[in-house]
């Protein structure tokens, strides 16, 4: 079990580590269990650490717009709230363009971090997991010490981001028009971003 500072020169170590497994890496909401969406026994491992079955849309992590149009089916009202409110603290559910061993329902939950960190890593692995760092019956956390306590050396490379903001992002169901769950960015925000007003 390794702890590195979420520092840029640190991006490689990641990488590379990530190559292994998982890896416990802060996003600017809380931290996640990242690995690459195209490493399927990786993939498999962040659930099974979690104890937990994927049963709706994936928490995936993208560099931009560009990206998440390759995977995600988006309209023009879609596109507006990803370049009005992302990167940001969001997870926007959009339905699927492909099929793949991440994707559960036909949806994906994208969200574009605005941690550089993050994107830095996405940028040279392509889309990672970026599901709450925590197994079935704990909180989700923005404290390290406490998610060590819970992993322990079941993962090999814990990232300090330090004191993150420990509020969940705000996750909007595109598909359905329906807030999932309040965070710090307002349904308001999203209407009037989805129809070009910001």
């Amino acid at each position: 079990m390794t702890v590195i500072k979420a520092d840029l020169t640190n991006v490689q170590i990641i990488v590379d580590a990530m190559a292994r497994g998982p890896v416990v890496l802060p996003t600017e909401t809380l931290y996640a269990l990242a690995v690459p969406i195209n490493n399927k026994s990786g993939y498999d491992a962040v659930y099974k650490l979690k104890g937990v079955k994927m049963q709706s849309a994936s928490p995936i992590g993208f560099y931009g717009l560009r990206d998440m149009e390759k995977f995600c089916l988006m309209d023009e009202g879609a596109k507006n709230i990803v370049r009005n409110l992302m990167p940001g603290p969001l997870t926007l559910i959009l339905k699927s363009k492909v099929e793949a061993h991440w994707v559960v329902n036909e949806k994906i939950a994208a969200r574009i971090s605005s941690s550089l960190l993050v994107r830095e890593v996405i940028r040279r692995v392509g889309p990672i997991t970026l599901t709450g760092a925590n197994i079935r019956g704990f909180r989700s956390s923005s404290d390290l010490k406490e998610i060590m306590g819970q992993f322990g050396n079941k993962i090999g490379l814990y990232v300090n981001g330090g004191e993150i903001s420990g509020i969940p992002s705000t996750i909007y169901d595109y598909t359905a028009k329906k807030m999932l769950r309040d965070g710090q960015i307002t349904l308001k925000s999203i209407k009037e971003a989805e129809n070009g007003v910001r």
